[in-house]
C-alpha cells in the first residue's frame, strides 16, 4: 500500500506580495466567476508535481515568479519550489525538520525527467509514497501515470476519450496504471521482490563500509562526539598555556612593527575588494531578476499576437448575422447600430504587420536569453574571483599571525622550543578534525542505513500484504461497479440503469452502452466523476491511490442555467452532486481522502467551513476578486 498525499498550502510567491491558499483534510471547496484564477489553482499544483508547462496565465505572468508547494506524504512533510515559465530548471525540495518546526535550510535539486532518472522529481515522489521502479509498455512508470487518476480537470470531466482508448499509443499505460493502482498489475509482485533483495544486499554493502569507518574511529579513540570534545577541549587548555608563555618571552623583547605592516595593509586592500566584489554581485543579481521580468513581457506579448493572428484567420471566415457583443440582429455589412460594434476583419498586410512584430519580438527575446546567460556567466566569474581573493586574504593572515606570534627575540631558544610545542599541538588539532569527518561520516552512514532499513520494510510489508489481501480482477471490477452505481445513484442520475465497469477495458458503461455513447455532456460529466471518486474511494488495504481528488468545474454541462435543456441540465441533479460530495466528509472510511472541487459558484447548503477560497470577480463584500488580488492596482 502506498502512502497518502495531503496537500496543505499552495504559495505563488509574487513581485509585489504572496499568494497564498491553505487546504486542509476532506472536503475544500474553491468557489468563483470565471476568469478569476480558481482553475490555475490546480493548474498550479499540478506543475508543481511535474508536469511539463502551465498554461501563459498574464496575471501570474506580470506578478509572480515561482510557486512553493507544502504538502505531506504519510508522515513527511515537503516543499517543492518550482520556478514559473522555465519550464527545463530543475525544482527545489525541502524536508521538514520537526524539532525545529520549519523546513531545512538544506536542499535538493530534481530534474523534471523521468523516472528512470534517479535524480528526477518523479522517481523522489515514487519513492516516498512507497512504489517500486516498474517498466509498463517498455518505458518506466511515472508518477505523472498515478496523479492522472487524481487530477481531474475540464478537459478530462467533459472527455469521450476517459483512458485515451481512442488515442493510438497515449493509453499504452493508462489501463496498467489502473490495475497497479489496485496491485492487479501481474508484474507487480516480482518487481516489489526483486527490489527487496537489491535492498538486502545494498544494506549489507552499507553495514561493511560503516564497520571499516567504526575500526579507524576505534583506533583513533573518537568513537563518540564526547570523545572529540574531550580531546579538543584538552589540546586548546595545552595551546593557550604555550601561547601565554610565548607572550611572556615577547615581552621582554623589542617588536619590530615594519615588519608587519606591509601585510597589515595588503590584508586590508583585499579585505575592500571582497566587499567591492559582494556589492557588485549583489547588483548584477537584482539586474538579472529585471532581465526575467522584462524577458517574460517578450513572452507575453508574442504570446498576445500569436493569438490575434490565429483568431483573425479563424473569425475572417464567419459571417455574422447577430452581433457577437449585443445579440442584435445586423442588417449592414459595416457593424452594429445598436451597439456601435465594428465587424471589419484583419486584412492580409494587417496579419503580414502582426507576424512581422512577432518576428521582432522572437528576435528580441532570443538576443535577451543570451544576454541573460551571459550576465549570469559574469555573476559566475565574480563569485570565482572574489572565492581567489578570499584564498590570498587567508594566506596573508596565516603570515602575519605567524609574524606575531612567532617573533624571534633576544630569548631564541626559549622561543623556538615554544613555538615548535604550538606547532605541535595545532597538528594534533588539524588530525584531529581530519577525524570529526570521519565521525560526520559514520553518522550519514548510519542514518543512511535506517532509512534504507525502512524502505526495506516497507517493501516487506507490500509483498504481504498484496500476497495476503490479494483480490481477483473478477471481485474487484464486481466491487467497483457497485460502487460506481451507487456514486450515480446519489448524483440523482437521471433514469438510471445497468451501470459498470467493464473488466475487459476498466471503462464505464451506463444504461448498458459505453460512457461515450450516451449522447448527452451532462451524462459524460456525471459519468466521468463517479467513475474517478469510484476509483478512489473503493477500500482495499494494499491500494496504491494517492488519496487525492481534483475534479475542476463539474457545472459546465450541469444546472440550469445551461445551454441546452435535456435531463441533465437540471439544478437539483448539480445539487445532488455537491451534496454527494459534502457527504464523504462524515463518512469516516474515506477520512484519508482530500476532495477538493473548483466550480463557479456554490450552493447556499454548503458549510462555509468547507469553502477554502471565495472569488467574486468584483472585489466587493470583502471577498478577493480572483487569486492575483491586487492586480487591479497596477
Amino acid at each position: 500500500m502506498s502512502k497518502k498525499i495531503r496537500l496543505e498550502k499552495l504559495t505563488l510567491v509574487g513581485f509585489r506580495k504572496n499568494y497564498e491558499v491553505f487546504f486542509k483534510k476532506g472536503l475544500n471547496y474553491i468557489s468563483g466567476p470565471m476568469s478569476t484564477g480558481k482553475s490555475s489553482i490546480a493548474e498550479m499544483i499540478n506543475y508543481a508535481f511535474g508536469s511539463e508547462k502551465h498554461k501563459a496565465y498574464i496575471e501570474i505572468g506580470k506578478s509572480c515568479k515561482e510557486i512553493e508547494l507544502d504538502f505531506w506524504i504519510g508522515e513527511e512533510k515537503f516543499r517543492i519550489i518550482r520556478p514559473l515559465f522555465e519550464f527545463t530548471r530543475p525544482v527545489k525540495i525541502f524536508n521538514w525538520d520537526q524539532e525545529k518546526g520549519e523546513f531545512d535550510k538544506k536542499f535538493d535539486l530534481l530534474e523534471i525527467d523521468s523516472p528512470a532518472n534517479e535524480n528526477s522529481l518523479s522517481a523522489f515522489l515514487l519513492n516516498h509514497i512507497g512504489l517500486p521502479k516498474i517498466t509498463v509498455a517498455n518505458q518506466a512508470f511515472s508518477f505523472r501515470d498515478l496523479f492522472k487518476y487524481s487530477y481531474v480537470k475540464q478537459s478530462t470531466i467533459d472527455s469521450e476519450n476517459l483512458l485515451m482508448e481512442k488515442t493510438s499509443g497515449s493509453n499504452l499505460k493508462r489501463k496498467p496504471t489502473f490495475e497497479i493502482i489496485f496491485n492487479i498489475y501481474n508484474e507487480l509482485l516480482g518487481d516489489l521482490k526483486q527490489q527487496l533483495k537489491e535492498k538486502i544486499s545494498y544494506i549489507e554493502f552499507l553495514y561493511n563500509k560503516r564497520l571499516g569507518v567504526y575500526e579507524f574511529l576505534k583506533e583513533m579513540n573518537m568513537l563518540s562526539q564526547e570523545s572529540y570534545q574531550n580531546e579538543r577541549q584538552r589540546l586548546l587548555e595545552i595551546l593557550s598555556e604555550e601561547n601565554r608563555k610565548l607572550e611572556n618571552l615577547k615581552a621582554s623583547g623589542t617588536y619590530d612593527e615594519s615588519l608587519t605592516l606591509v601585510l597589515e595593509s595588503g590584508i586590508m586592500i583585499l579585505k575592500e575588494d571582497v566587499t567591492k566584489l559582494d556589492k557588485l554581485i549583489v547588483d548584477k543579481e537584482k539586474y538579472v531578476d529585471k532581465l526575467f521580468f522584462l524577458r517574460n513581457q517578450y513572452s507575453r506579448e508574442m504570446q498576445k499576437i500569436d493569438f490575434i493572428v490565429e483568431g483573425a484567420v479563424i473569425l475572417n471566415s464567419y459571417n455574422y448575422s447577430s452581433c457577437p457583443s449585443c445579440l442584435n440582429p445586423i442588417t449592414t455589412k459595416e457593424g452594429c447600430n445598436l451597439c456601435g460594434s465594428e465587424l471589419e476583419n484583419l486584412s492580409e498586410q494587417e496579419i503580414l504587420i502582426f507576424k512581422s512584430e512577432n518576428r521582432r519580438l522572437t528576435k528580441k527575446y532570443n538576443s535577451l536569453l543570451i544576454f541573460i546567460e551571459q550576465q549570469i556567466n559574469g555573476i559566475t566569474d565574480l563569485q570565482n574571483e572574489r572565492n581567489i581573493l578570499l584564498e590570498e586574504l587567508l594566506i596573508k593572515q596565516r603570515e602575519l599571525d605567524h609574524l606575531k606570534n612567532h617573533y624571534l627575540s633576544p630569548f631564541f631558544e626559549q622561543i623556538q622550543q615554544s613555538n615548535y610545542k604550538i606547532g605541535n599541538v595545532y597538528s594534533n588539532l588539524d588530525q584531529l578534525e581530519k577525524s570529526t569527518s570521519v565521525i560526520n561520516q559514520f553518522s550519514k552512514i548510519t542514518q543512511n542505513i535506517i532509512e534504507e532499513e525502512a524502505l526495506r520494510d516497507s517493501l516487506k510489508i507490500s509483498i504481504e500484504s498484496i500476497e495476503k489481501n490479494k483480490v481477483s480482477k473478477t471481485d474487484l471490477i464486481h466491487n467497483l461497479s457497485e460502487l460506481f452505481f451507487n456514486i450515480l445513484e446519489e448524483f440523482s442520475f437521471p433514469k438510471l440503469n445497468n451501470a459498470f465497469i467493464k473488466e475487459s477495458n476498466y471503462l464505464p458503461y451506463v444504461r448498458g452502452v459505453k460512457y461515450d455513447e450516451l449522447g448527452s455532456g451532462g451524462a459524460v460529466t456525471m459519468t466521468t466523476m463517479a467513475y474517478f471518486l469510484a476509483i478512489a474511494l473503493l477500500l482495499f488495504k494494499n491500494k496504491n491511490h494517492l488519496g487525492l481528488i481534483i475534479i475542476d468545474s463539474p457545472r459546465k454541462n450541469l444546472g440550469a442555467d445551461s445551454e441546452f435543456d435535456d435531463d441533465f441540465k437540471d439544478e437539483d441533479i448539480f445539487n445532488s452532486i455537491i451534496k454527494y460530495f459534502d457527504s464523504l466528509k462524515d463518512n469516516a472510511l474515506v477520512e484519508d481522502i482530500q476532495l477538493i472541487i473548483i466550480n463557479n459558484g456554490h450552493p447556499d447548503f454548503v458549510n462555509d467551513k468547507d469553502i477554502i477560497v471565495k472569488f467574486d470577480g468584483k472585489g466587493t463584500r470583502d471577498l478577493s476578486y480572483g487569486l492575483i488580488d491586487d492586480i487591479e492596482n497596477l
